[in-house]
């Protein structure tokens, strides 16, 4: 008969999990903060004087500089400022001018126009006034100058191409109106040498009447 194995089972059991102890790491999270000088090292602080005042020196430099930087662009920014208000003023003068002298009116794809709100209509009329008609029905309207830049130039880009087309077609229209002032002032000039010429030709002047005079005179003195 075969012997009954009654050894105890020491052999670990696969499928039983042993618990595994989680590791856990701190993170610290380094904070830093800008210093336009390094005034210590990573070991610590610096407490040396001399080091000190060095620092305080380059730090009060670069602040001088970075001021004197600031000062030049912002008198800078200011002409140019001024300067554009008042070459835009002077242009929009002028448009307005031009428009009202050719009596015409331009429509501006909204599409051109730098604006957020959803615009319907843009004109520029023979005032020189840019009148917004938007979706909801609203309508604003006012002198192209009094405008952001932004917008004139957006204005002026799309209107400059139409308006050479038509100070070229007033141009030919002037043309055609100097030809026919010539043709008819060369025709009434030969009709006015036909006419006063002859008329001279025919009237005694007045010195050959005292001519004619003078002569009746002699021969009435020598009769006497």
């Amino acid at each position: 008969m075969e012997k009954a194995n009654t050894e105890p089972n020491t052999k670990p059991n696969e499928n039983v999990e042993t618990p595994m102890k989680e590791e856990q790491t701190e993170v610290t999270e380094e904070a830093y903060f800008f210093h336009p000088v390094q005034l210590s090292e990573e070991g610590g602080e610096t407490l040396d004087e001399k080091e000190i005042e060095k620092s305080k020196v380059e730090i009060e430099q670069k602040l001088q500089e970075l001021l004197r930087s600031i000062n030049e662009e912002t008198l800078q920014l200011s002409e140019f400022l001024m300067e554009e208000h008042e070459l835009m003023t002077e242009v929009c003068t002028s448009l307005k001018q031009v428009l009202k002298k050719l009596n015409v009116s331009f429509n501006i794809p909204p599409k051109d126009i730098p604006i957020k709100k959803k615009i319907k209509k843009v004109i520029l009329n023979e005032e020189g006034h840019l009148i917004l008609v938007y979706e909801k029905g609203d309508v604003y309207s006012a002198f192209l100058a009094e405008y952001p830049p932004e917008i004139v130039m957006a204005v002026l880009w799309v209107l400059m191409p139409e308006l050479a087309k038509v100070i070229m077609l007033y141009r030919k229209k002037i043309s055609t109106r100097v030809n026919f002032f010539g043709k008819v002032k060369k025709e009434l000039k030969s009709v006015v040498k036909a006419i006063i010429g002859d008329k001279k030709r025919a009237e005694p002047t007045e010195e050959s009447m005292d001519a004619v005079k003078n002569s009746l005179r002699m021969e009435n003195n020598e009769k006497q």
